[in-house]
């Protein structure tokens, strides 16, 4: 039984021991992965897209790996759809196309990934076919996405409509499908989601809502994107923005503002390493082509072709080449120039948009057909037209009016029915494009006309309220002038007040010192003669010698002073006590100057008992009673007056 209890006990330890290392197992991997995850975002910031991809393919199948032994989790869904996004951007970043697809077909089949993350695998499948030519394939990738249930993180799905609205675009030639996809995504960043480049598809919407004639959405959608850049947006993102808007104006006959757009957005190109500077130049040509300014045209397609050569943008030099091409045909004289251009390029279409095939089998139709190569040049622009027509491109029509009217010359009336039939059938949709546009032209035309005005109000506003603060700015100053040369002058007359009282107290004291030494050296002097002359009658010598030496000037000085200092208080005593002698409001002063008995005695010229004597005398004149000092009560007055001074 105890060997029983042993064994059980041994069980539950190692059991408990494995579970131990177990946890700490997966607690090192999730520590693991999430660092990678960092890396990944640090090699992001600065641009590394090729290491960025090198240690996301490194990590990716340690976390299928992991899944396999271990079971799958949502923490290690998490990492697995954040580690797998990696790979699929930096795929497309690095251009390695065909790699990229052939990566997602190699783990595509992985439990995890086929069940976790379906919408990642598909959408970057789809686009990597895309961007590597494959259409058809890239198409059905894009349609077995829309049959998944839609996306539950909402910044997840905006990048993937990113990705498939540009597949039906440029590899299903589905424009209203694209459009639709955008909007959504827009629709889900407006209730909260969010993608750091929303400025992108909102531009890329505008040129959708454009190329399908819808000119106010397209021009709206372009200027929310303008106006929501801010300087922690990368710049590229609105370099679309406003090379769209040119390119928008410019179809409107709206040159002058096309160019200006134009211009802005080379600034913010400039500032993203020339980022679409290529494609802005190519824009520019044909804004002063369709000003008819030749020489600008063609420095412009140079411009763009040169910068699309440094950049080693094979699609910028095959459509600058185009468009070079369509520009020649213009001149007479530079057919021949568009026929071998054109004819130098056509091997380079294999991997071309298929829009941009179209219009180069267009211009070197034209260019076969206008120098004599009829047949040739009757085929490729008839092929075309109806390619065009399809996409419901406007050359489709100007391609079928130039085979219109080479079948009418030739008396082809089959061939002409069946182009004047194709050329009603596609002219209604256009002439209503042409009825919207110039709608739209002109409503934009009239919202630049009233915002001109509003500005032009709004600067004589700015201009009115700048002179009202110019005025306010001055009378400001003026006051502020006032107010510090009013509280100098009072600071310096306080000071002045405060110095001259300061000099009477100075007087005073002075007075009262000297007074008190004048009186001692009378008393000694009285001493000594009475000491010396004991035995004679000298009691009128006495009397001459002891009288007062505080003179009447003296005295005046010491009223003036005491009336400067205390100016109230002899008007305040004599108001109360009207019958005080000259000598009683004397030594009221003094006993407001804090002087003692023999102090008194000194100043005055007069003995103590003396001075009591006047002090009694005083008191009966006040009709103190014996209990009130009379100290107290003459400094009662000074004291009011000091407290309702201050006060």
């Amino acid at each position: 039984m105890n060997a029983k209890k042993l064994s059980f006990l041994l069980l539950i330890l190692v059991a408990v021991a494995c579970t131990n290392r177990s946890t700490s197992s997966e607690q090192d991997e999730m520590r693991h992965w999430n660092n990678v995850l960092q890396q990944i975002n640090a090699l992001l910031l600065e641009n590394k897209a090729r290491q960025t991809l090198d240690l996301a393919k490194q990590t990716l199948p340690e976390i299928l790996e992991s899944a396999e032994k271990n079971g799958t989790t949502d923490t290690l869904i998490y990492y697995a759809r954040k580690i797998f996004n990696a790979c699929g951007n930096n795929y497309i970043n690095t251009k390695q196309y065909k790699d990229g697809i052939d990566y997602m077909d190699s783990i595509g089949n992985h439990p995890l990934i086929r069940e976790h993350c379906p919408h990642e695998l598909l959408s970057f499948k789809a686009g990597l076919n895309q961007l590597y030519g494959n259409n058809p394939e890239a198409v059905r990738l894009a349609e077995d996405y829309l049959q998944l249930p839609v996306c539950t993180s909402a910044n997840d799905f905006i990048r993937q409509a990113e990705i498939i609205s540009g597949v039906y675009m440029y590899s299903g030639n589905n424009l209203p499908k694209a459009i639709q996809i955008l909007e959504k995504a827009i629709d889900v960043y407006r209730k909260g989601g969010n993608f750091p480049n929303m400025l992108r598809i909102m531009s890329r919407l505008g040129i959708y809502y454009h190329l399908s004639g819808e000119y106010e959405k397209a021009i709206a959608t372009n200027q929310e994107a303008i106006a929501t850049y801010n300087d922690s947006i990368a710049p590229g993102n609105v370099v679309i923005a406003y090379g769209e808007q040119a390119n928008l104006y410019a179809e409107l006959g709206m040159y002058d503002q096309a160019l200006e757009m134009n211009k802005k957005a080379q600034y913010y190109s400039m500032l993203k390493d020339s980022f679409g500077l290529g494609d802005l130049y190519r824009y520019r040509a044909q804004i002063f082509r369709n000003m008819n300014q030749k020489d600008s045209v063609f420095h412009y397609l140079r411009l763009g072709e040169k910068l699309s050569m440094i950049q080693n943008s094979f699609k910028g030099v095959f459509v600058n080449k185009v468009e070079t091409v369509n520009s020649y045909l213009d001149y007479p004289d530079s057919l021949e120039k568009a026929l071998q251009l054109a004819l130098s390029i056509c091997p380079d279409t294999v991997r071309m948009p298929q829009w941009a095939k179209y219009q180069l089998n267009l211009h070197l139709g034209r260019a076969l057909l206008q120098t004599g190569k009829e047949q040739n040049g009757i085929h490729l622009i008839d092929r075309a037209a109806q390619d065009l027509i399809n996409m419901k491109f406007m050359e489709g029509r100007d391609a079928n009016e130039i085979l219109m009217d080479y079948y009418l010359a030739k008396g082809m009336n089959d061939d002409f029915a069946r182009c004047y039939i194709r050329n009603r059938q596609f002219a209604d949709s256009l002439d209503n494009n042409e009825k919207k546009r110039a709608v739209a032209a002109a409503n934009i035309r009239f919202d630049a006309n009233q915002k001109e005005k509003e500005n032009k109000l709004l600067s004589a506003q700015v201009q009115w309220q700048q002179q009202q603060l110019f005025y306010n700015i001055c009378i400001s100053i003026t006051l502020l002038l006032l107010l510090i040369t009013t509280t100098a002058y009072f600071i310096i007359r306080r000071k002045a007040n405060h110095q001259l009282i300061e000099n009477n107290k100075r007087e005073i004291q002075t007075l009262i010192t000297r007074q008190q030494d004048l009186n001692r050296r009378n008393e000694q002097l009285t001493e000594e003669i009475e000491r010396a002359m004991a035995t004679n009658n000298l009691n009128s010598i006495r009397q001459l010698t002891v009288q007062s030496l505080l003179s009447r000037e003296d005295e005046n000085t010491f009223r003036r002073s005491f009336a400067t200092i205390h100016p109230s208080y002899l008007p305040k005593l004599r108001e109360s006590y009207p019958q005080l002698t000259r000598n009683e409001e004397l030594l009221a002063m003094l006993i407001c100057m804090n002087q003692s008995t023999d102090e008194i005695a000194l100043i005055m010229g007069i003995n103590r008992n003396s001075v009591n004597v006047v002090r009694s005398r005083m008191r009966k004149n006040m009709e103190l009673p014996k209990e009130k000092s009379l100290d107290e009560v003459l400094k009662q007055y000074l004291t009011s007056l000091l407290s309702r001074k201050s006060g």
